[in-house]
Parts: C-alpha cells; sequence; structure tokens
C-alpha cells in the first residue's frame, strides 16, 4: 500500500511541473520537451564558421640603455635620470649642457666652460648696471666719505639725533644724484641667482653620475665627479673670488668703497672659507666656479676702458674709478681700533632711559626690604 501511494504522488507532482512549464509560455499546450546532449556536440573539432585565431602579437623593441645612448652620440634622455623639470631654471641648464656636448662634441670640461661664457653673455645687462652703481658712486666719494665720518663721530659721541639728521641729508644728496643703494641688492640678487642656477645644476649632474663625467676631464683632473687630488682648482677659485671682490663687478661696490669690516670679509674671510669648502667639492664644480671668476675679470678689465665705456650712456662712461691713491686705507689693525672705540663710547641718552626703567621695574617687583 505504502509503494502505490508513493508512485501515486510522483506522478501528481509530475503533472504539476507540466503544468507549470506550459503555463510560463501562454498559448502552448505542448508538453516540456527535452534534449540529451552528447560527447560530439560537446568536444566537437570543428571551428564555428567567421571566426579566426589573432595572431600572436610581437614584444616591443629594447630601448637603449644610457651608456648605449651615449656611445652612440644621441640624447641622455634627462627625464629617465630625473634631471628634468619644466619649472627648474636648472633644468633647462642642463639641456644646454647636453646640447653643446653632443651636437658640437667637445669633452665635458671645455662643454661647462662655453655654456658658462654664453650665459654670462647673454645676461651681460647685471655686470652693466654694476658698472654703472661703482662709477656714480666714485664720482661722489668725497661726499659720501664726508657724511660716513660724520655719522661716526655723532655716533661715538652718544649724539643719535645729530646722526639722524646726517642721514637724512645724506638721504637727499643721494636722490639728487640719482644714486639708489637699493640698486646694490639687486645687481648681488642677480648675480646669486645665476650662480646658484648653474652650480646646483651641475652638481646633480654629478651626484647621478651622468655619463661622461668621469672620463670628461683633463690634465690632473681627469674625473670631474671627484675633488681636485692636488687642490689646484680650490686655490684658483678662491684666489679669482678675491679679485672679483675687489673690482666690484658682481657686487656694485669696490673694495675701496667698503667699510672696513666689510672689506676684511669680502676680501679675506670669504675666500678662506671659499678655499676651505670648495676643497670638498668635485672637479667639476670647481671647473665651472673658475670660469665664472675669470668672466667676471673679463668684464671689469674691459669696463675699464674708455672705448667700451662709451658704448654706454652717461653716467658710466663720465667719471673714471678713483685711483688708489685718493682712498683712505683701513688695515685689521684700524678696524679693531674703531670697534674698541665704539664699545668704549659714553652710553646715549635713550640708552641711559632704557636701563633706568629696567631697574625701576625690577625695583617694583621685588621684596620689600625691613
Amino acid at each position: 500500500m505504502l509503494s502505490v501511494a508513493r508512485i501515486a504522488s510522483s506522478r501528481t507532482l509530475a503533472s504539476r511541473l507540466v503544468v507549470a512549464s506550459t503555463s510560463s509560455f501562454p498559448g502552448c499546450n505542448l508538453p516540456l520537451q527535452r534534449r540529451n546532449l552528447s560527447s560530439k556536440d560537446v568536444f566537437s573539432s570543428q571551428a564555428p564558421t567567421g571566426f579566426s585565431i589573432p595572431d600572436v602579437p610581437l614584444p616591443r623593441p629594447p630601448t637603449k640603455s644610457v651608456e648605449e645612448l651615449f656611445e652612440s652620440g644621441e640624447s641622455q634622455m634627462l627625464e629617465e635620470l630625473g634631471l628634468w623639470s619644466w619649472w627648474k631654471p636648472s633644468s633647462y641648464f642642463r639641456w644646454a649642457l647636453e646640447s653643446i656636448h653632443v651636437h658640437l662634441d667637445v669633452p665635458w670640461w671645455t662643454t661647462i666652460i662655453c655654456a658658462t661664457v654664453v650665459l654670462r653673455l647673454a645676461l651681460i645687462g647685471v655686470p652693466i648696471m654694476s658698472q654703472k652703481l661703482v662709477a656714480k658712486q666714485s664720482a661722489h666719494r668725497k661726499e659720501l666719505d664726508a657724511f660716513r665720518l660724520r655719522i661716526e663721530d655723532a655716533r661715538k659721541e652718544g649724539n643719535m639725533l645729530e646722526a639722524q639728521q646726517v642721514l637724512l641729508e645724506q638721504r637727499d644728496f643721494l636722490k639728487s644724484k640719482d644714486i639708489k643703494l637699493g640698486r646694490q641688492f639687486v645687481v648681488m640678487v642677480a648675480n646669486g641667482s645665476v650662480f646658484l642656477t648653474q652650480f646646483f645644476a651641475l652638481k646633480k649632474m654629478i651626484e647621478v653620475k651622468y655619463p661622461g663625467l668621469s672620463t670628461g676631464g683633463t690634465a690632473w683632473f681627469p674625473d670631474l665627479t671627484v675633488s681636485d687630488p692636488y687642490f689646484a682648482l680650490p686655490i684658483i677659485s678662491a684666489a679669482t673670488l678675491a679679485l672679483v671682490t675687489r673690482v666690484g663687478i658682481e657686487t656694485g661696490q669696490t673694495a675701496d668703497q667698503m667699510g672696513p669690516a666689510m672689506r676684511i670679509g669680502m676680501q679675506y674671510v670669504m675666500p678662506g672659507a671659499v678655499l676651505i669648502f670648495s676643497s670638498q667639492f668635485a672637479s667639476g664644480l670647481c671647473v665651472y666656479w673658475c670660469a665664472s671668476n675669470f668672466v667676471s675679470l673679463a668684464f671689469a678689465g674691459a669696463f675699464r676702458t674708455k672705448a667700451i665705456r662709451k658704448l654706454f650712456n652717461s653716467p658710466f662712461q663720465i667719471p673714471d674709478l678713483i685711483k688708489p691713491t685718493d682712498v683712505k686705507k683701513h688695515s685689521i689693525s684700524d678696524s679693531w681700533r674703531n670697534y674698541k672705540a665704539k664699545q668704549n663710547a659714553p652710553p646715549t641718552l635713550n640708552t641711559l632711559r632704557l636701563e633706568d626703567a629696567k631697574r625701576f621695574k625690577k625695583a617694583g617687583q621685588g621684596k620689600p626690604q625691613v
């Protein structure tokens, strides 16, 4: 009896499935049809018509390495070495170095000198402005020295009111003669910007071991990526820097026009520091430094000739530079004597007022004495 009931229930379930399947298709009263798949249908070796397998893609041709590009004389790809940024001026100087080296086929030490000379000639307006400042100040050197001595005497006496009055007179005199001391700062900033651009551009190329720099030297410095073993380049750099500061082609002020302390710092302290630090620099940086200093000295020598000065308008060619005999020399002993005189000078009224205010405040905050 149990088996008969099971068979009946299974037939009822099958009939319900048929009804459900036919009801899903309206208007269709056919029973559900099934088809069995054979192994031939699944594993058929015949490909469908209109379909083709594409060919295997070919690999990309290998790119040349930096060394291969260097040997073939092609571009060194500054971007691959991390030496190119469109917003950095140093990147364009590196591009100029690479172009000169590749297209003119010159060694790297000559490339550095050529690029330095070309850039300095392109910016010749900066030393021209500097020499104009020197010429204007030299023409009125006696008046400026008189103002300076009056200010020093007033400060030694502690009379700050008179010192301020002399400064106002000096300002009016400079304005009447069209002498602007602030232009010296502009000249120094411009020269410093050009120097730092070239310095850091070359320094980065040496740090990344740019191909060819290790063998691009000459004479006693064949490797531009290491320091000079004989310290000749640092000595030349320091000596030429001392001459450049003396003629004032870069600062807009000669050594004779500087104060005692500034003259000692520019002529002795700075070249000494340059000698110490440049002895640890790579030879390529020292070559650039020497080339830049020699260009500055060439400018200074050219601007001292009357034929060159006549090419530019007044006041550049009117006054000749003052002779060394017209200038009062200041030695180290004179500078030390002036320093001691300032230290031993009597206190000014303003200083006495400040000291009295400090003592009064200290006395008011102290404990009462019984």
